[in-house]
């Protein structure tokens, strides 16, 4: 249920003040100087919004980590940079270097039922490579928090800083000042941000079409494809699946699905697991390019492979889109 005009304006501008946009610096500008911090050596981290569907205001994403630096700032041991915006994600490292950031932190979201799921990952600057990446639900600002402060805790053993008083944290995540507080219903965060223009009369929703009672429990992609990749197209693959079924992030990880399957499912014996592997191989020649490869498997809750099928294509998301458009055309009720 969507509040009140006078909320979304109240937690739009408190929750949006600080996120100043600041363009991609191009290779003649100045780099920005690494914060002063006095007496250590503190990990800087870059925070970027979140990324959510096409359907959903962007100010979701900007919501989203706005509750992360102020989380890491709050709780100390790492320096936390202005929140950019506009910045591309094959963008996301470069950008980083040039504002001597050590780590970044990006992801998605994707409102579900009465809560979200969130993905997000923490990348290392200097290498490239995803240090951590995890798939969770919330259902409150708190939960968000808490995500927040294991993705600090991630960067601050990864950065290699001893320090048990900074490590250790307080004993439950702090609340966030722009939220209006860690008792906020994610809900309330994100309904009231949906596009829409003021002052004209929202049009009854259209009703959606029908989706199987089968639902669908995605699980992280694996591969030889970059971490931070695998991640992201984790998120591709649920939402290509979710136009046809009713879908839901997994938090469990494995790429044995025969076994891990019924872990998987728990007490949700009437659905399929999906996940897959994608491969990346650089094509050379007279026009350089990586090739993705993409083999969506569906498994039964008792770890039998029910579906299989690979797609190819230099987009690795219209690789995913093909594979699950296959399946939905084979399989529309999701009965494998």
């Amino acid at each position: 249920m969507r509040r009140p005009l006078a909320v979304f304006v109240l937690f739009a501008c408190a929750l949006l003040v600080a996120a100043t946009p600041k363009p991609l610096p191009t290779p003649a500008s100045t780099p920005a100087p690494r914060p002063s911090l006095p007496g250590t050596s503190q990990p800087v981290v870059l925070i970027y919004p979140f990324e959510a569907p096409s359907d959903v205001d962007p100010r979701y994403g900007a919501a989203i980590a706005q509750i992360y630096a102020q989380v890491m700032s709050q709780t100390g041991g790492v320096a936390v940079l202005a929140i950019p915006s506009n910045i591309k994600r094959e963008d996301y490292q470069k950008y980083a270097h040039v504002q001597h950031a050590d780590y970044y932190v990006s992801g998605y979201i994707q409102p579900i039922g009465q809560g979200a799921a969130i993905v997000a990952q923490v990348v290392d600057v200097a290498s490239d490579i995803s240090v951590y990446s995890t798939t969770s639900q919330v259902t409150d600002v708190q939960d968000v928090a808490s995500q927040a402060l294991n993705a600090r805790t991630v960067i601050l053993e990864a950065a290699g800083v001893e320090r048990p008083e900074l490590n250790a944290g307080p004993a439950t995540s702090p609340t966030p000042e722009s939220t209006l507080g860690a008792s906020v219903p994610i809900t309330s965060v994100l309904t009231d941000l949906f596009k829409g223009k003021k002052g004209k009369p929202t049009p009854p929703p259209t009703p959606a079409p029908l989706k199987p009672p089968r639902g669908v429990l995605v699980v992280r992609l694996s591969g030889n494809a970059p971490a931070n990749l695998l991640g992201l197209a984790t998120g591709d693959l649920y939402r290509a699946l979710n136009a046809h079924y009713t879908t839901t992030m997994s938090s469990v990880t494995s790429s044995d699905l025969t076994k891990a399957a019924d872990s998987v499912c728990g007490m949700h014996r009437d659905n399929t697991v999906a996940s897959g592997v994608l491969d990346v191989t650089h094509v050379g020649g007279f026009r350089p390019h990586d090739s993705y490869t993409y083999t969506l498997n569906v498994y039964a809750c008792f770890g039998a492979v029910l579906y299989t099928d690979t797609e190819s294509n230099d987009n690795y998301v219209t690789a995913i889109k093909a594979a699950v458009e296959k399946y939905f055309g084979d399989h529309p009720e999701n009965n494998g």
